[in-house]
């Protein structure tokens, strides 16, 4: 099995590099950056600290030429104390070419695009940079100044807040921020500074940043592509977050498990360590090719798993993976109202979820933690509430505000006790945060499957 699976893995990946709306590594790395940083600003911290480790564990550009980038490098900093701009940029443009996963050059570049106030190339390079060194807080300190004087506070200040967050030196950050926070003459940059420091004194501890890792960790076929630093970025609908594989998804591997010990007295990262092994990445195929990629969940231990009808409709073939454990899959059941799917799997396991039967107003407002398979970016976690108690069309929904997107379609929808309150199944177009996941007390009574097989139970008090 695990010959084919790489196999079926990389070709996804490769079909959609080859295909003209294809997204580039540049979008799947910016997908993470963005999700640290709307973490940052919910002072999520275990958020923060899972997307970091999937940025981590992106493929990397291969290894360049160092002994050209480094005197290059030097001649572009002499040329910035002259304030010769347009020279260090292009000095800098070079050095990024001889090696381009130098985070210091390429965080350098940034930073001139900056101070010539080219903002859509300083914001893409800082992205960048941050792929190479997600704890790099310099590049996170010029991004908050970039959003800032794009006008966007709110992801200045989470940027500003992972800066001290990874900061070698808090006292000097802090003191930078105070600087911004005063002398700036961007207004939106001096509210964010000041935002970021109040955040700091109450929830963030700084974290220490471990040093990059620079080698390449992938083959050729999947290694990341470096953002071109010559050229700029130039009714509502209810849809499910998975459809026809989307054009630009690529595909990636879990991180593996951290080696750190788990932080137990923290709920999310809690739910994360205990989830991962349950929740299931599901890849069809139809007419020998890869059709669709969509979440799941085991719900018993002889391999049974739960997903959403329409991630499964037009396939051929099945392929699951949970955890580390990959299987093929049969449909046993399908109903198109509710939108479930029930898949029979060799992926025996002691443990399986427990689905909450609750769907009162009393989950209003109650924590909840999703995790899924957005855009085949495996095992990606995010935070929210449950925002509503929604009927559509004779099927009972939880409204939540955590973020889904394709490909979370038939992955858990978690309270802090660990139990699955619902399926998610559907999001609104033109909203923010209006995602719909089918009520796991719908899911009890559909008749997909024999309860007594089955866990669940009622909802039980949070601490």
């Amino acid at each position: 099995m695990k010959p084919s699976w790489a196999v079926l893995v990389l070709v996804v990946g490769l079909s959609h590099l080859a295909s003209a709306g294809a997204a580039s590594p540049y979008e799947t790395i910016n997908y993470h950056v963005q999700q640290m940083i709307a973490q940052a600003v919910s002072s999520d911290s275990t958020g923060v600290q899972a997307f970091r480790e999937q940025l981590e564990n992106l493929p990397r550009p291969k290894a360049g030429d160092s002994a050209k980038a480094r005197p290059l490098q030097q001649r572009g900093l002499e040329q910035l104390t002259r304030n010769a701009l347009k020279e260090a940029l292009a000095t800098f443009r070079q050095a990024f070419i001889a090696d381009p996963t130098d985070p210091e050059i390429a965080s350098q570049l940034a930073r001139t695009y900056l101070r010539l106030e080219r903002f859509k190339e300083a914001e893409r390079l800082s992205i960048y940079t941050l792929s190479l060194a997600p704890t790099h807080a310099i590049t996170w300190l010029g991004l908050g100044e970039i959003y800032g004087q794009m006008g966007d506070a709110s992801r200045a200040g989470g940027a500003f807040a992972n800066a001290y967050r990874f900061a070698s030196d808090p006292p000097q950050l802090t003191e930078r921020l105070r600087q911004l926070a005063t002398i700036h003459p961007t207004e939106a940059v001096r509210a964010s500074a000041q935002q970021a420091l109040q955040t700091i004194k109450t929830t963030i501890t700084p974290q220490p940043s471990a040093a990059p890792v620079l080698a390449p960790k992938t083959s050729p076929a999947t290694s990341a592509v470096p953002p071109d630093p010559t050229i700029a970025d130039t009714a509502v609908t209810a849809t499910h977050p998975t459809e026809p594989f989307p054009n630009n998804a690529i595909p990636l591997s879990a991180p593996s498990a951290s080696t750190q010990e788990p932080n137990t007295a923290n709920p999310g990262q809690r739910i994360y360590r205990q989830s991962i092994p349950r929740t299931c990445l599901i890849v069809t195929s139809r007419n020998g090719k890869t059709d669709n990629l969509g979440s799941g969940l085991l719900v018993s231990a002889d391999g049974l798993v739960i997903t959403n009808d329409h991630v499964i409709e037009k396939a051929d073939n099945l392929a699951v993976k949970c955890g580390e454990r990959e299987s093929t899959a049969s449909v046993r059941k399908r109903s198109k109202q509710p939108d479930l799917a029930l898949l029979a799997t060799s992926l025996k396991n002691g443990e399986s979820f427990i689905f909450n039967e609750a769907y009162s107003q009393d989950l209003i407002g109650r924590d909840v933690f999703v995790i899924g398979n957005p855009y085949g970016l495996e095992g990606t976690f995010s935070t929210g509430v449950i925002s509503g108690l929604r009927e559509i069309d004779g099927v009972r929904y939880i409204q939540i505000s955590a973020p889904i997107s394709p490909g979370n379609s038939g992955g858990p929808v978690i309270l802090q006790d660990g139990t699955v309150i619902g399926i998610a199944a559907m999001v609104l177009k033109k909203g923010q945060n209006l995602n719909f996941a089918i009520a796991s007390s719908e899911v009890i009574v559909s008749g997909l499957f024999d309860p007594a097989r089955m866990q669940s139970r009622p909802l039980v008090k949070e601490p």
